[in-house]
Formats: C-alpha cells, structure tokens, sequence
C-alpha cells in the first residue's frame, strides 16, 4: 500500500491523534461508498478472521475442522454451521483469540449474561465507528453530550465517552442514575445532545411538560434498548423541540450495532465492521438476524444467531449515514408464541402503541380462550385498530382477547425487558 496514501488518509480523517486507530480502518472509512471496494474488503476481511478463529478460538477450531476453509470465501458458504448464544454463554473462554484488555457483560435478558471481551484495538475501532457515526449524524465540538447511559459492567457508557473523545465534544458523564437526577443535570448543564435509555426519557419528558421555566436547547435524544412508537417521538419532539434517535445493539458486537437516521425508515449498520445474515426469510423476508464480526481480535463471532428477526430494508434513503439497513425488530425467535393456531410475536402488538413505551406482551387464558394484555408504560395510549389484519380478525371471531396493562417504569430496574411473559398452564 502506498505510504503516502496512508498518510494523506490518516491525517484527512480529522480525528484526535493520541487515540491509535489503525491505517487500515482509516483507509476503509475513506473508500465506504465504493461499491466495488466494501465488496472486496469484506470478502477478505472474512477470509482474514476465519484463518484467525481456525487457529486461535478453541471453539471454532473444533467446529470449523470439518470445512475446507480455502473453499470458503463468504458465510453462506459455511452452510449449516452458527454460533449461538448459549455456547458463548457456556464456554465463553474458548472462543477467545487474543487475550482481552477489557470486558463486558450483556444485560441477561434472554439467559445468564455472557461476558464478552475486546482488545484495546477492538474498543477503539467501536468508539472510532461510533465517532464516525456522530459525526455524519451532525455533531460538531461546539456540541456538549449528557451521557445517562451506565458506566458500569454494561458497554455504550464507556464507548460513547471514547467516542466523545475522539470528536472533541466535551461530556457529562451523569450514567444510569434516576429520572429526576437526570433531569436537574440536564437543568444545570444545558446539554445539546442527550444519550438516554426511553424509559428515562418517557420520565424527564412528563417532568419538562410541568416544568414551568425555559427548557434547554436540546437538538436530539439518542435512545436504545427499548423502542419508542412514531407518536411518542412525536410528543417528545413537542415538548423539548427535539429529534429522537433510536439505536440497535447487543454487548456481543460491541453495543449499539445499529441506528436510526433523520428519516426513521430502519436502522443502519457498519457493513465494514459486520457481515449480516437474515436466515430462514419468510414470504415478507422477516427472518432471525445472524452476524458475523469482520474487525475484532478478542473474541470474534462467525454467524452468530442473535435470536432477533428483523429483515433487509431496500428503499432508497438520502440521508448522511449511507449504509446498508435492517428493519426495526419484529421480536425474538424464542419469543414465538402460539394463540388461536397462529404463530406470533410481541412485536405484532407494538403496532397498537401510539404514545408512550411497549414493554412486551403477558399471555394468560381467561375460560378457555387465550388473553393477550399489551404491556407498555404509564400514560401510554394504544389503539388496537392498528394491528394487522388478521389478528383483528381473530380478536372478531372471539378466538384471543387482547387488553391493554399499564407498568410502572419505576420498578424497572434491569436495562431489556423481557418481551413474553407466558402465564398458561404448562
């Protein structure tokens, strides 16, 4: 490679020099939107880690021996053979390549949390891809960023504050603290950009309508873990005159794996840094969401089946981001359920939520028939003309009953909800 090409990219990239990002990745960030050149860096990027987890994963070499590896060129070509969360739960340790400078843990809302760890290069190149990311979203240094994310065991705090760094954009580092702390801090400090969990916003959202003084100039909330209905942004963007920005993530590729845009029509993804995979697509090409991690050291990931179904959004958008989309997750494939013969998911029934937060859906039978109750927070409104056709049309054949129940965000303490809850007799 050129040197002095390496050069002229490194230095056009803008970011801070004391943080070491690899040339490559520099380079790559540079050439994105070449078509030609994401196919081909891709391709052996993927060829480059699975020679590496052959070698140095205890768990893919031995289940990756029956493959002629040189035949391999994408993960499709694996066939059969994914990675899923219950191995890396279980013997999280064989699957580490190179000795990790830090770990994470995942909120264990599918199962014992699973501790996944990353080198210094690795977090780097996430908060790196995170700066990037603020950085076509339209953050400038003359921003300032309240982060109420947790700091803790948990991993968008400390990403995000890396990510800050690099930008230049000073930070407040309040983390994952109440409702109402968040909200004073956001009173004494001014933020412009604000990172928060929705149920906290839901929170601080009520406390600004009864605040009676001028609110802070916030330009938008960056939210996660929880999805926020059209009509609730809609209110929130009312009383703060602020955008919300929802994101996608698991600990296992590193926090936020994806985000919305200012068009609200899916989330992008770090096709650089990710090879996804949609599995089994149905006729409306919903399928279980599989990746495979193209850029870590540690403990890199082949096809991991997350267990989320979502599926490949195509329509053309304008905005700044410019990376391939996935749709907002319909559910989790362990979270299919059965009532009146057809097979469903919660996330059929956040459609019904105009304001407020879904929670998830609570399955019990009221003589005979299967009660359906949507669980979403307090104050929220739902409008069950809004779900699909047919289950509209089994809620009119009498064959389920579906109710609305309010939550207290109060009492929820963990970071996901789970979204079933199945109280039918086994």
């Amino acid at each position: 490679m050129n040197r002095w090409l390496i050069r002229r990219v490194i230095k056009a990239s803008g970011f801070r020099s004391g943080y070491r990002i690899p040339w490559n990745w520099k380079l790559g960030a540079s050439l994105y939107n070449k078509e030609s050149f994401k196919k081909t860096y891709r391709e052996e990027a993927f060829k480059l880690i699975l020679r590496e987890v052959s070698r140095k994963s205890k768990f893919y070499r031995e289940h990756l021996e029956r493959y002629n590896l040189k035949n391999v060129k994408t993960p499709e070509d694996l066939g059969d053979f994914f990675t899923y969360p219950e191995q890396l739960e279980s013997h999280s340790e064989d699957f580490i390549c190179q000795k990790p400078d830090i770990y994470f843990e995942t909120s264990g809302s599918s199962g014992k949390p699973k501790r996944v760890g990353f080198t210094y290069e690795d977090f780097l190149l996430l908060a790196f891809s995170t700066a990037q990311g603020f950085e076509k979203m339209g953050m400038e240094k003359n921003d300032l960023y309240l982060n109420a994310y947790s700091y803790g065991i948990w991993v968008p705090g400390l990403i995000i504050q890396n990510a800050l760094g690099m930008l230049g954009v000073p930070a407040i580092p309040v983390g994952h603290q109440k409702a109402e702390v968040i909200f004073e801090k956001i009173l004494t400090y001014k933020p412009s950009i604000v990172g928060i969990l929705p149920s906290s916003l839901i929170i601080i959202t009520k406390l600004a309508e009864e605040y009676n003084s001028e609110l802070p100039k916030i330009r938008w909330f960056l939210t996660g873990a929880q999805h926020i209905p059209t009509k609730t942004k809609e209110w929130i963007k009312s009383v703060w005159n602020a955008d919300v920005i929802n994101g996608y993530g698991a600990t296992e590729f590193g926090g936020t794996f994806a985000m919305e845009c200012e068009e609200g029509k899916g989330y992008h993804f770090n096709d650089l840094m990710f090879w996804v995979e949609i599995i089994d697509p149905d006729q409306k090409g919903y399928g279980e969401l599989a990746v495979t991690t193209l850029a870590f050291h540690s403990m890199p990931l082949i096809r991991y089946r997350i267990g989320d179904i979502t599926r490949f959004v195509h329509d053309s958008c304008h905005c700044s981001l410019g990376t391939e989309k996935i749709d907002y997750i319909l559910g989790r494939k362990d979270d299919m359920f059965k009532a009146a013969g057809n097979n469903l998911y919660p996330g059929y029934f956040s459609k019904a939520v105009v304001e407020g937060v879904f929670l998830g859906v609570e399955i019990d039978t009221r003589e005979g028939i299967d009660c359906i109750r949507i669980r979403v927070t307090e104050g929220s409104k739902t409008d069950l003309k809004k779900l699909d056709t047919f289950i509209l049309d089994t809620i009119e054949k009498g064959e389920i009953i579906v109710e609305t129940k309010f939550e207290s965000l109060d009492s929820r303490i963990r970071r996901k909800i789970p979204k079933l809850i199945d109280l039918r007799p086994r």
